[in-house]
């Protein structure tokens, strides 16, 4: 064998060898492969039961959770029972006219029983949240399938009795499901008073959330203060200041102080009064002393309060409202009013005549009011009703008189009083 034969038998041979690896190598490969493969399959599987085993565990659990909450598994026995105890929750929460009727039931294969009731009466908000509140925290299995509820219509007579305190009053309907398995005891042991651990409020806490809303009306709006930021109050006087609030819906409305008051205030609850009763100057002064009067009061000049108003809306709306009372001396007693003359002899008085008597001339006045007639000369003086003066001068065709230190000229047949108003 020459040496090229030798080299080609051994290059042939090499590849024979690395053919031979690398079968052997993607047959290794493959079984690993398949061998995951199958070992990946194997935990799916097993996972899968697992799931299945625990999911069985769970319902079984869940299962025996239902029995212990279902009703008899007797029929007539589970219809009764539970009748009964809704007919003895509406009379204790004072549900008025209250009905309760089995309105159906049926088998659900070969599970449960299915019953249906109906339960009608009026109450109000309050009653309606403690109706349902009583039904959800029953640890039964049961459910309410609808609600419907509405304010009553009212006669005059009916609306006209209502008082502030009452609420509006509902006609109510209830639809309930409540389910009873086939599994369960004939004479299951009766729920907890307690309520279900799958409620996850109070009563206190469902009152609060629903009856502080009103579903008939737009949202409540808060009640206004009726009057000025300042008010005044005189000093050494009881001085009642009413504080009052409007709201616009009507409701009623509660008004409290807030913060500490001086020892002369006193807030009237019932009347929604500050009585305030400032000392005067003196008696700050007698108290203090006389070098200390003027900064004392000046220290009870004003003094501020906060009053705090709420309506008892839905829900209920509130306002604070900041009032300066400012204190100061009483204004001083109005002057008394001048007395006025029933009648003004003035207006019916003339000048009659002007009579001479040697060189003197006299002015005739007629006072027809009193039936008599003045003889005036130069220099005296009258009062005839509302105007009083003297006679300056008299001549055959006038009379000159002073009046107020003004002059004035009447002439026969003129009336006094014209005199003024022609001036």
């Amino acid at each position: 064998m020459t040496q090229r034969e030798r080299i080609l038998s051994i290059g042939i041979g090499g590849l024979f060898v690395v053919l031979a690896l690398n079968w052997g190598f993607n047959q290794y490969r493959s079984a690993i492969k398949y061998r995951q493969g199958r070992l990946n399959s194997l935990t799916k599987e097993a996972e899968d039961l697992q799931a299945k085993l625990l999911a069985g565990a769970e319902a079984e659990r869940q299962l025996g959770e239902y029995k212990v909450r279902s009703l008899s598994s007797d029929p007539e026995v589970a219809k009764s029972s539970y009748q009964a105890w809704l007919l003895s929750t509406v009379g204790r929460l004072g549900i008025a006219d209250a009905v309760v009727d089995p309105v159906g039931s049926g088998p659900v294969d070969d599970l449960y029983t299915q019953f249906a009731y109906r339960v009608s009466g009026k109450t109000n908000l309050t009653g309606v949240v403690d109706l349902v509140y009583a039904i959800q925290s029953r640890d039964q299995l049961h459910r309410i399938r609808e609600i419907n509820f509405a304010p009553m219509r009212q006669t005059l007579s009916q609306a006209a009795k209502k008082t502030e305190a009452d609420e509006e009053m509902l006609s109510l309907v209830l639809m309930i499901d409540a389910i009873a398995l086939n599994i369960a005891e004939a004479t299951p042991a009766p729920p907890s008073d307690e309520p279900s651990w799958r409620i996850t409020r109070s009563l206190d806490a469902s009152r609060a959330a629903i009856l502080n809303r009103n579903f008939f009306q737009p949202p409540n709006q808060a009640p206004q203060f009726e009057g000025a930021a300042t008010i005044v109050a005189y000093r050494g006087k009881e001085n009642e200041l009413p504080l009052k609030f409007s709201d616009p819906e009507n409701n009623r409305v509660n008004v409290s102080i807030e913060g500490d008051l001086p020892e002369w205030v006193r807030w009237d609850a019932e009347s929604a009064k500050l009585v305030v009763t400032p000392p005067a100057k003196a008696e700050v002064s007698e108290e203090n002393g006389d070098d200390s009067a003027d900064n004392n009061a000046d220290a009870i000049k004003e003094f501020e309060v906060r009053v705090i108003a709420t309506d008892d809306g839905f829900p209920h709306r509130q306002t604070t409202q900041s009032l300066v009372v400012r204190t100061q001396d009483p204004p001083p007693p109005p002057a008394p009013p001048k007395a006025t003359p029933g009648f003004d002899d003035a207006t019916q008085t003339f000048l009659t005549a002007l009579v001479q008597g040697g060189d003197d001339w006299t002015a005739w006045m007629n006072v027809r009011t009193r039936g008599t007639t003045l003889k005036l000369k130069i220099g005296d003086e009258f009062e005839i009703g509302s105007i009083s003066g003297k006679v300056t001068g008299v001549t055959a065709r006038r009379v000159t008189l002073e009046i107020n230190g003004q002059s004035y000229e009447l002439r026969p047949a003129g009336k006094l009083s014209d005199v003024l108003e022609g001036s």
